[in-house]
């Protein structure tokens, strides 16, 4: 069924005339419908020049001399005046020599003698040039004048030499700190004066580690990020809010300096927001918050402060979860107003587009942050942790203000269903909103596909200015016309997709290859020719819908194909892994069914000779998927191996458990061929292994690649570690397969076969190795020949031992006897 959608807006939003072409693209952009202005200082003062006769009367400057009495009486004029207040000045600096004179004599006696200023002129406009040879020749008139005494020259003393180090030696004045020593005091600190302060300050000691005094690819100089920081009263907050309370104690004068709803990161003048969440109430750490330094409570009941150590005052309203964004807006200064807000939502593909079009704001000469799940980037490369996919309220728009602070003008921020439906992404005042696609997901949290659905439908709802707002979506999906009605109708839409040739941005053709993604783009503007590192048919989706933006900001179309270019690779997104090895290795973070589908088919285009794939499924989540991606692998991989992720709490037993159901098994079924060492083929033919550590399951499916294998690795990506039960240890995938990578040539050398798992010994000599085990741990080290060759193979491996009763991994090193009484049978060499 056709869709029905509102007419194109007439392009280009933005003229760009070639006549009239200004000096950058931030001019242009700074008149744009979508950039707002900057938030003015509430200190600034506007001063008119001009007097009531017309003419032009300049603000008298701090270097005009002070009128004194009898100037004024006399009628001098403006340059008698100049000259008295010189001799004023004369007079007092004269006094105060008189009074310092012995000091000041010390410390000349005590200068060292410079004749080299004397005699030549190299200092030319050096300042410290001049002021030394000013100081030698004053040395010179009091010696002859008997003030002072000559000093004897000392003797020449030996200098030692040292390694000078070349500019690009040193990255940052981090760097230059650490080699003299020195403590450098920067002009951009602000000093601490308790008596004046404004609401709006620099925190001194809270900026970025790096400083770069050099200039960005896009003219602008580089600025480390400077930490903003506000003050404001609570009844100001609460005026600004809007927040309507039930009921106030206390004094609503006390100063807000921070806001929070976490007890473990309040800090000194905070404000503590009891919040009310699916596992624990706020309202319960309230104690911790005191001892932190709380000056003041939002609570949703009555609780007693009286027997707190600071808070001075409590705020009783009815939804404690609903006023934190605007608290958190209002205290922050709403700064998503004063930047264009880009929000992408959908089931996948969101950090992917999010990067694309960062780097296509970013080749219009735009500052752009980001917030996404890999990292939240301020502007440029100046990269933050990211913990979630969207933060809390009150870190989004702390984030926010450090941006508008530090320049940035335009922000990239992908709108998760749980922040979308949690409320963190309420005060966002958005200009864009993009569908990506929607695919089952966090039906966990959500409960049922509608719900999940009407949560990513919230960004759209907010479009609702005509004038200023686009949607942009992707309608080869299915749920396209509900994302399009959302809001206000008349918003202009640009549409997207690759099978429907009606959206307003399709490819007209394309080719995918193991490195590169060439795709011929047409849009209402042009045709575009793209050539993307990002792999995969799926990716040209992401592709499309940075285009489509472009396409509704009317960016120029050079500036969309440069942005996007340079945009090379996503971190764990489709990322390859290259050791020089003879088959393909790529890490990727699909975790959903649509996302591994699409990853794996995009693999079979590559045409491997056989399709490796790992994966597993998070603890304390949508149980549903689990059978459904254990089925998809199956059903597209040669090989595949199901492992854990994230078990967090969950036995990694069970949820391997329903993996299994997927294909129809359990893992009692699976553990009865274990028993033999013989894992059947699938009935399709496919190979299926289990191991429930995955640092062992990763490196044991890198192992099996052969040439022309394509390895796959999913569900983490860009994840640096592993959650089991209330540990967090680091992990990385990308990591495991490099490390794997290294001794894979040796185990095949040792005559070990990696291609079934367990892994067996196929060699004589290897058969040596297994019978001889004890006997390898203490292999002589300076040993010639065969012996010291197989050490040096069988001690990096670092191996661990399988019992296969209750399928325990324990460590077990060979270079130490531990576990002597394990039986032969049981062990099984693998890397670790």
């Amino acid at each position: 069924m056709p869709l029905s959608l509102p007419p194109f807006p007439p392009p280009p939003l933005l003229s760009f005339s070639p006549k009239l072409k200004p000096t950058s693209f931030t001019f242009l952009f700074r008149h744009h419908f979508l950039l707002k202005p900057p938030l003015l200082s509430t200190t600034t003062a506007v001063v008119s020049a001009i007097g009531p006769d017309g003419k032009y009367y300049p603000t008298p400057s701090d270097d005009d001399p002070p009128e004194a009495p009898e100037d004024s009486m006399h009628g001098v004029n403006k340059f008698q005046q100049i000259q008295r207040q010189a001799a004023r000045a004369r007079k007092v600096q004269e006094e105060e020599y008189e009074k310092d004179k012995p000091l000041f004599l010390k410390a000349l006696e005590e200068t060292e003698d410079t004749p080299a200023s004397l005699g030549n002129d190299d200092s030319g406009d050096d300042l410290f040039g001049e002021i030394d040879k000013a100081i030698a020749m004053k040395r010179e008139e009091f010696i002859k004048k008997g003030l002072i005494k000559p000093r004897k020259k000392p003797e020449a003393e030996v200098e030692e030499v040292v390694d000078e180090l070349e500019p690009e030696e040193v990255g940052d004045l981090e760097e230059i700190n650490e080699l003299k020593g020195l403590t450098v005091v920067s002009d951009d600190e602000v000093e601490d004066d308790s008596e004046e302060r404004s609401d709006f300050e620099v925190s001194d000691g809270e900026f970025s580690s790096s400083f770069d005094i050099d200039f960005d690819e896009f003219g602008k100089t580089k600025a480390r990020i400077v930490e903003p920081k506000f003050r404001m009263s609570l009844a100001e907050l609460l005026d600004e809010s809007k927040v309507v309370p039930i009921s106030v104690y206390g004094d609503l004068e006390v100063e807000i300096s921070g806001i929070s709803h976490d007890s473990r990161v309040v800090e000194s003048g905070d404000l503590f927001v009891c919040c009310v969440g699916r596992k624990t109430d706020g309202h319960l750490y309230l104690s911790e918050a005191d001892k932190r330094g709380a000056v003041a409570v939002v609570a949703s009941k009555e609780i007693d402060i009286e027997e707190t150590l600071g808070c001075k005052a409590l705020v009783i309203v009815e939804d404690t979860n609903v006023v934190l964004a605007s608290l958190a807006a209002s205290f922050f200064r709403h700064p998503s107003r004063s930047m264009s807000v880009i929000g992408i939502t959908g089931t996948n593909g969101k950090t992917t587009t999010s990067f694309l079009i960062k780097g296509m704001y970013e080749a219009m000469g735009l500052r752009t942050g980001m917030l996404s799940t890999v990292a939240y980037y301020v502007h440029g490369d100046n990269k933050l942790e990211s913990t979630k996919t969207t933060p809390d309220s009150v870190l989004v728009q702390k984030l926010m203000a450090k941006m508008v602070h530090n320049g940035t003008e335009a922000l990239v921020m992908e709108a998760s269903s749980h922040g979308l439906a949690l409320g963190r992404c309420d005060e966002v005042d958005f200009d864009i909103a993009v569908f990506t696609n929607l695919t089952r997901d966090h039906l966990d949290f959500h409960g049922t596909e509608n719900e999940y659905r009407d949560a990513k439908a919230k960004l759209f709802s907010k479009m609702v200015d005509p004038a200023r707002n686009r949607k942009i979506v992707n309608i080869d999906d299915p749920n396209a016309n509900f994302f399009i009605a959302q809001g206000n109708p008349d918003v202009p839409v640009v549409t997207f997709a690759m099978e429907n040739k009606n959206a307003d941005v399709h490819p007209l053709k394309f080719e995918l290859s193991l490195f590169e993604t060439q795709v011929l783009v047409n849009t209402p503007e042009g045709i575009l020719e793209i050539s993307s590192g990002l792999l995969g048919r799926h990716n040209i989706y992401n592709i499309l819908a940075a285009v489509a933006v472009g396409i509704a900001v009317g960016a120029p179309l050079e500036d969309i194909v440069r942005g996007i270019e340079e945009v090379d690779a996503v971190p764990g997104r489709c990322e390859l892994i290259d050791e020089e090895q003879a088959f393909g290795v790529i890490v990727d973070y699909a975790h959903t069914p649509d996302a591994l589908s699409r990853l794996l088919d995009y693999v079979r285009e590559l045409a491997p000779r056989r399709i490796i794939t790992v994966f597993g499924c998070a603890g304390e989540s949508d149980r549903g998927k689990r059978p459904m991606m254990a089925k998809i692998a199956t059903d597209k991989s040669d090989v595949t191996i199901l492992t854990s992720d994230n078990p967090r709490n969950e036995d990694p037993l069970d949820i391997l458990d329903d993996m299994l159901a997927g294909i129809g098994w359990t893992m009692q079924d699976y553990l009865k061929h274990g028993e033999n060492d013989y894992y059947p083929p699938l009935p399709n033919g496919h190979r299926l292994f289990v191991h429930d550590i995955r640092r062992v399951a990763v490196r044991c499916a890198v192992a099996m690649g052969e040439e022309g294998d394509m390895v796959v690795v999913a569900g983490k990506g860009h994840e640096t570690y592993q959650i089991e039960g209330e540990k967090k240890e680091f992990f990385d995938d990308r990591e495991e397969c490099r490390e794997a990578l290294q001794y894979v040539d040796e185990l095949h050398q040792a005559g070990i076969d990696t291609s079934e798992f367990p892994w067996r010994y196929v060699t004589r000599e290897s058969l040596v190795y297994q019978q001889t085990y004890r006997k390898m741990s203490k292999l002589d080290e300076g040993r010639e020949g065969d012996d010291a060759s197989k050490q040096s193979i069988v001690l990096p491996m670092r191996s661990l031992c399988l019992c296969q009763d209750d399928l325990v991994l324990e460590n077990l090193s060979i270079s130490s006897m531990e576990n002597e009484n394990l039986p032969l049978e049981d062990v099984r060499l693998a890397v670790a």
